[in-house]
């Protein structure tokens, strides 16, 4: 290709632009947030403040399209979090699981991610930002030629020319509507409505600090006993604790930093209670509306145009407490790569990436809003055999208290280093079953 264009400079769109400048001598990236020369949260990213962890499948991907970049981020401040005694902690329903051995992840800000990989990628041959507003698409025939993009501070738009459009533009996408301004059909919506609301806010830490013994801790509870979200404590660069709590509808934490220190001190973790006793905020505490996980399923069109494919939450948004998005988008970008090495790919529709990012997304979405709809306030369509399901897997969730084996599978799933499945081996099953009878009162 000679030029191709990406609408959104997002974590998504910066993965996808460093795709596609192995296949195109020209690749811009649209987006109307400044990008500046230090990490900041982005007025187009209000969950910018919400911490992101790099476990499992996502950062062996991002590493394998950047090499070196996590490396880079703990040598400038990343945290590398490590399970087991006096690591991260896991509790259920208040609860304490069992200590993980062996796994790790590392921890950062959304804005620190986001800059040092649009540090790598604005730097490779042939990529350039554009400050602009995409606003449509242009078309001749049955393809995408190209997008109608505002600059900043103008009115009207102009046309880009690309042999290949990429939307990146998150869950507020609009190529549905621009497809059919063009008389495509645009894409069916799937939603899972959640009402969900976090609050997040920095705190400072000293360099080694543990709360109550721990470097990070994660409190969920049982979906159909889920009143309250989960909460996360955990370090990040600059020498700073960024603690997140949620809840849903009512129960939606706000802005105030006070009813943010009540809320610690009343969690069922302790370093959260010690974080609020012993740690200085130093940000205002951010709050974020989530109300609703979408997927749109491209891949089922019975029309589409070449020239034009979709990524990140323009495809698939879920619910971030399983913190699914960043890897959901790397793969995704794996699967740009793999559509974009095959002969005449981009003169026919997509249909052949569209396919593959339905396998990604349908993975996901079994390990979020299917769990999701057991949500005590959720009112949506149950999937078959629901009870079934919802027992076994809250089995399984129970099973993570008591044996590591059962939480490392666990872990693997919501990492995305194996599938659903790997909870339904007749291993897991067994010590399911195992812990499940020394629970009850007769065992």
């Amino acid at each position: 290709m000679k030029t191709a264009l990406v609408l959104g400079g997002s974590i998504a769109g910066l993965i996808a632009a460093r795709v596609l400048a192995d296949h195109a001598d020209e690749v811009w990236i649209v987006e109307p947030d400044e990008l500046g020369d230090a990490p900041a949260i982005r007025r187009g990213a209000p969950h910018g403040s919400q911490a992101h962890n790099l476990p499992g499948l996502g950062r062996r991907t991002i590493e394998q399209l950047l090499p070196g970049i996590v490396r880079q981020m703990v040598r400038e401040g990343g945290q590398l979090l490590n399970s087991g005694a006096g690591g991260a902690q896991w509790l259920l329903d208040g609860r304490p699981k069992t200590p993980v051995r062996g796994g790790s992840a590392v921890s950062v800000s959304r804005p620190f991610l986001e800059w040092h990989i649009q540090r790598r990628v604005l730097t490779l041959p042939g990529v350039a930002l554009v400050r602009g507003t995409a606003t449509g698409l242009t078309m001749t025939g049955d393809r995408v030629d190209g997008a109608l993009v505002r600059p900043a501070g103008a009115v009207e738009p102009v046309r880009h020319a690309a042999d290949l459009v990429v939307d990146a533009t998150g869950r507020s996408s609009r190529l549905g509507d621009w497809l059919a301004r063009h008389g495509y059909p645009p894409p069916a919506k799937r939603r899972m409505v959640l009402d969900l609301g976090y609050a997040t806010c920095l705190f400072r830490r000293t360099p080694g600090q543990r709360l109550a013994g721990h470097t990070a801790v994660y409190s969920v509870y049982t979906p159909s006993r889920a009143y309250d979200g989960p909460s996360s404590l955990a370090p990040v660069e600059g020498d700073r604790w960024l603690a997140l709590l949620s809840g849903y509808g009512e129960r939606r934490p706000g802005r105030d930093l006070a009813e943010f220190l009540d809320l610690c001190r009343a969690s069922p973790a302790a370093p959260m209670r010690a974080l609020a006793d012993t740690c200085e905020p130093v940000s205002e505490v951010y709050a974020h509306r989530f109300p609703e996980s979408v997927r749109r399923d491209f891949d089922r069109l019975d029309r589409l145009p070449a020239g034009v494919v979709a990524i990140g939450d323009a495809v698939a948004s879920f619910n971030p407490v399983y913190a699914q998005g960043i890897s959901v988008a790397a793969r995704q970008a794996v699967a740009l790569a793999d559509w974009l090495r095959q002969p005449g790919a981009v003169d026919a529709p997509a249909y052949p990436y569209f396919r593959q990012v339905r396998r990604m997304v349908d993975e996901a979405w079994r390990t979020s809003a299917e769990q999701d709809c057991y949500l005590p306030h959720v009112n949506a369509p149950k999937p078959f055999g629901w009870r079934v399901r919802r027992g076994l897997f809250e089995a399984t969730l129970a099973a993570t208290v008591t044996d590591e084996v059962v939480h490392r599978a666990f872990l693997e799933v919501v990492n995305m280093t194996a599938g659903p499945e790997r909870l339904r081996k007749p291993r897991i099953l067994y010590r399911t079953a195992v812990a499940a009878l020394r629970r009850s009162p007769a065992g």
